[in-house]
């Protein structure tokens, strides 16, 4: 009979460059011989900030708190003692050279520090760029349990529509590298950090993950034939077949459970891409078309310059689209993430100047279809009041807009945030447990203010978090935010290599992780 090492690289000799499914055999063993659930990060965005009376918790804080209406779907979804909610963040201190609102409140938010200018040659010259990498490279840098080197760059980006105002870039990214590049600048001066743009199509990102489960690797030839087969409705396990029942052969008796995990993940989100595609090849999608983007699954920007401010009705609306694409693109970085083909993610809905638009939310109005960040211009920068205490008669109808869509987003989010605690990983751990989400947003309101702040963290029980908690912390420093999370993964902002990045050299832009959110973890 053969030996199991001997046949262990026979099979890897079969399989050449079929990487995910040695990563698959190499997680088999570890847990096996008792290797613990890794660590993961997943850093999400919402945009637009918040209406203070309709997010803010009842309540003194801490474990005694009762959901607002904007928060409600969490509680519905199960999730209270899966999160943590915070209110008062204020990146307002970071500052920045020019930059709107919108624009440098993204940059700020991801990376902690201020943009040193704004990109020139587009029309309103207010779009910050980057002047230090974002958190999630700065975790995935210094933290080894989050790299995976079979993983090659070791994250993914997605975003759902990154249509917006006047073709900044800005808004369209949440994560930004070490390396750094050239950039004129409208004002201030570059270079930048490069932004690491976010993958808009599903099936792209997809097929930047799954592709190695392909006998022969991601070659040319292989993806295409990966694509007809998604055309054709067949699965792209059809592909591993063979080489998922050797992995069963060789792998102990008690690990074929997991094994199953793995198809299972992956067929569970191969199913619906080709249902996606194969109702937009009949032409029977349900998919309503925005009046300017071409027609893609997730809607692009393109070389167009909007600011529909004046008019912000739409004849048709774009959520039915909005949704699957998130749904999509979070179900694949949920099975990459249980398939531990990587750790490292970031998802955006939307950019904070979007122009996706929602039907039967304006109140009073079932049949009309708006825009999102348009209307919130119809509420004075020098009126945020109308976001933080009841609105004016003047201003009810569009903050009742801004808060439905929120309601809308936060509803969604809760779905998929329920399918990562429900899910369990390749090493037999729970997922949610051992993943840490933040979702954050690039400005308080949609007055164009960075103080009072929302921010909501998901999961991570096992990594030390402490769940289950609503904080009202008044005026904080936003970064605090990270480095309370940075606990988590071993990383102190006193010590090497925290200490030693650029978001740290300027001490008036953080104070320290907020008390009371992170424990070290029983193991």
């Amino acid at each position: 009979m053969l030996s199991y090492k001997f046949a262990r690289r026979s099979f890897l000799r079969g399989i050449g460059a079929a990487t995910g499914l040695k990563i698959m055999l190499d997680n088999l063993e570890a847990s096996a011989q008792g290797a613990k659930s890794p660590p993961r990060f997943l850093m999400t965005h919402f945009s637009q900030g918040t209406a203070k009376p309709d997010f803010l918790p009842a309540g003194p804080g801490g474990k005694d708190f009762t959901f607002s209406r904007i928060l409600k779907p969490f509680e519905t979804a199960g999730l209270r003692e899966q999160m943590i909610i915070l209110y008062g963040l204020d990146n307002s201190k970071i500052g920045g050279f020019g930059g709107a609102s919108h624009e440098r409140g993204t940059v700020m938010m991801s990376t902690a520090v201020a943009p040193p200018g704004t990109r020139a040659g587009l029309t309103e010259g207010d779009d910050a760029f980057a002047g230090g990498p974002s958190f999630d490279q700065i975790f995935l840098k210094h933290v080894p349990g989050l790299y995976k080197a079979s993983s090659g760059k070791g994250y993914v980006n997605a975003i759902c529509d990154s249509r917006v105002d006047a073709q900044e870039i800005s808004n369209q990214c949440i994560s930004y590298g070490y390396t750094t590049q050239p950039q004129a600048a409208a004002r201030g001066a570059g270079p930048q950090n490069t932004p690491l743009l976010p993958e808009l199509s599903p099936l792209n990102l997809y097929m930047s993950i799954f592709s190695g489960f392909v006998p022969g690797g991601g070659t040319p030839g292989n993806t295409d034939a990966l694509k007809k087969a998604l055309m054709q409705r067949k699965s792209v396990l059809d592909f591993a077949l063979r080489e998922l029942k050797t992995i069963k052969s060789l792998a102990p008796a008690s690990e074929g459970s997991k094994i199953d995990l793995h198809t299972d993940a992956v067929q569970k989100v191969n199913t619906k891409i080709v249902a996606d595609l194969q109702s937009a090849t009949n032409g029977t999608s349900t998919c309503a078309l925005p009046p300017m983007p071409d027609n893609t699954m997730g809607v692009a920007n393109g070389k167009v310059d909007r600011n529909d401010f004046a008019n912000f009705k739409t004849l048709a609306s774009d959520e039915v689209t909005h949704e699957k694409v998130g749904t999509l693109h979070m179900g694949i970085i949920r099975a990459a993430f249980q398939c531990d083909l990587l750790r490292v993610a970031t998802f955006q809905w939307s950019p904070g100047t979007n122009h996706v638009s929602f039907k039967g939310l304006w109140p009073g109005e079932p049949e009309t279809s708006y825009m999102h960040h348009p209307p919130s211009h119809r509420i004075p920068a020098s009126s945020p009041q109308q976001l933080l205490e009841k609105p004016d008669p003047a201003y009810a109808p569009v903050v009742e807009f801004l808060t439905q869509v929120q309601i809308w987003y936060f509803t969604r989010m809760a779905k998929i945030i329920n399918e990562f605690k429900t899910t369990t990983d390749a090493f037999g751990g729970n997922l949610l447990d051992h993943t840490i989400i933040p979702y954050v947003t690039e400005v308080g309101t949609s007055t164009h203010h960075f103080n009072n702040t929302p921010a909501l963290i998901f999961g991570g029980g096992k990594l030390g978090m402490q769940l289950g908690q609503f904080m009202n912390l008044g005026s904080r420093v936003g970064p605090d935010l990270w480095l309370t999370i940075a606990q988590a993964y071993g990383l102190d902002v006193t010590k090497a290599p925290l200490s030693a990045e650029k978001f740290a050299a300027v001490k008036a832009n953080y104070t320290g992780p907020i008390a009371g959110l992170w424990k070290t973890p029983v193991v």
